[in-house]
């Protein structure tokens, strides 16, 4: 394929508005030239639109993908899917049907049906999707797995992963999917790992695998427990300890509802002869028992290497994509044995709960006390003694042709918690 390729890009708002600003850069470079773009809120998004100068570059603005694409769909190189995780999979499958390349921001989709539908598709793609993980393609981050798989550290036990990251009301408002397990009859599944902290499940599980540098881990079976400290159909507070195919245990410990104080990103890797940690995703600290420290910083995620790594792939520039829709199995299988071994999502009793400094933002004030005992011992929330805790279960990957069902029950019971955390 040669540049510029044509694209046309679903979505303008949101963060679709960040990939309008790097193709307006790959445009200036000669590598790709934006035909159309669309968006449902196109007549309220002038601003964007005046911003990177459609008008002058001469992009097609629809308000619906069915008429972008009915306009220029067999006259495409790529496809850019920065919509709503609920519309990735009929948009991929519209741009591979018309033959355009994909890139398919994160997560590809929360639905193992819908993403064996995905994957069926892809086998008779023009060329290999791209899914947007943007820590994947960075060579900093595979450098440091090639030390992995080289056998330096020694066998890897454990991944592990801290993510406290604050989310205000306004979080929960921004769409009609937002905090939501279903949407319609498709399943959402949004929450703190399936999409803000998405990118660091995908990290471990990268990291994880070791067949290989491009082999991603896939779990086996789970024990968790969910929570929702806000009024939402779906989970903010995840915890779960997990196996994966090659004897890796892997732990989870995540929350939306913790106090700003207690904001931490923290990625753990713990071998035989040396604990890997990766601070706020820019900083490694690798720790042996009878060795010098090192600590070195890494580079943070970047969209505009992400894309400029697929269009190389696409101009023959790199063997393949960074990370391909096969790649995002493990990610799809273990964030739905979240639901299939919680069994429930828990509504944190209003006596545990707490505002912030920001008044929008719900609390469980001991949230991070709770996230060390996952991080440290492997003990989950209800082992530990924490009031607002009760314990979930457990599930093995057999279990996940039930996922439909158990979210469906899930979202029929959500509604009195709804009420319920709406008076706090």
């Amino acid at each position: 394929m040669k540049p510029p390729l044509r694209t046309a890009i679903a979505g303008i708002g949101g963060f679709a508005a960040a990939h309008h600003e790097e193709f307006a850069r790959l445009e200036l470079a000669g590598t790709a030239r934006v035909v159309a773009a669309c968006d449902p809120a196109a007549d309220r998004l002038e601003e964007i639109q005046n911003t990177h100068r459609f008008a002058e570059r001469g992009l097609e603005v629809h308000r619906s993908f069915d008429a972008m694409i009915h306009s220029v769909g067999g006259n495409l190189d790529l496809g850019v899917v920065a919509a709503p995780i609920p519309l990735h999979a009929p948009m991929h499958e519209a741009f591979v049907r018309n033959g355009a390349a994909c890139y398919l921001e994160k997560p590809p989709t929360l639905d193992p049906e819908e993403f064996a539908r995905m994957t069926g598709l892809e086998k008779g793609a023009a060329f290999a999707t791209n899914v947007g993980f943007a820590y994947i393609h960075l060579p900093d981050r595979i450098a440091l797995k090639r030390r992995m798989i080289s056998g330096e550290f020694g066998p890897l036990r454990r991944a592990a992963f801290l993510g406290l990251a604050q989310r205000r009301s306004a979080y929960y408002q921004r769409s009609n999917w937002a905090g939501k397990l279903m949407l319609g009859d498709s399943l959402v599944l949004d929450s703190c790992m399936g999409n803000a902290l998405a990118h660091f499940l995908n990290n471990l599980l990268f990291f994880a695998g070791s067949a290989g540098v491009q082999d991603w881990a896939r779990p086996t079976d789970m024990v968790c427990e969910m929570y929702r400290a806000n009024p939402i159909e779906g989970t903010d507070t995840i915890f779960a300890q997990a196996g994966l195919t090659n004897g890796v245990e892997l732990r989870i410990a995540a929350s939306h509802a913790c106090p700003n104080r207690d904001e931490v990103i923290e990625e753990r890797l713990i071998f035989d002869h040396a604990t890997v940690t990766i601070r706020g995703a820019t900083q490694v600290s690798i720790v042996r028992p009878d060795g010098p420290e090192e600590s070195f910083p890494i580079a943070k995620a970047s969209l505009s290497g992400a894309i400029g790594h697929y269009c190389g792939y696409l101009m023959g520039d790199h063997p393949r994509p960074a990370q391909t829709l096969e790649d995002c199995r493990g990610f799809v299988e273990t964030n739905a044995l979240f639901y299939l071994a919680g069994q429930r999502i828990q509504p944190v009793p209003a006596h545990s709960l707490g505002r912030d400094e920001d008044p929008s933002a719900v609390v469980i004030p001991d949230v991070a006390d709770a996230a060390r005992g996952v991080m440290e011992h492997g003990t989950l929330p209800s082992q530990g003694g924490f009031a607002w805790a009760n314990a979930g279960g457990s599930a093995g990957i057999a279990a996940l042709p039930g996922l439909r069902r158990t979210v469906m029950r899930m979202a029929a019971e959500s509604p009195d918690a709804i009420r319920e955390l709406s008076k706090i």
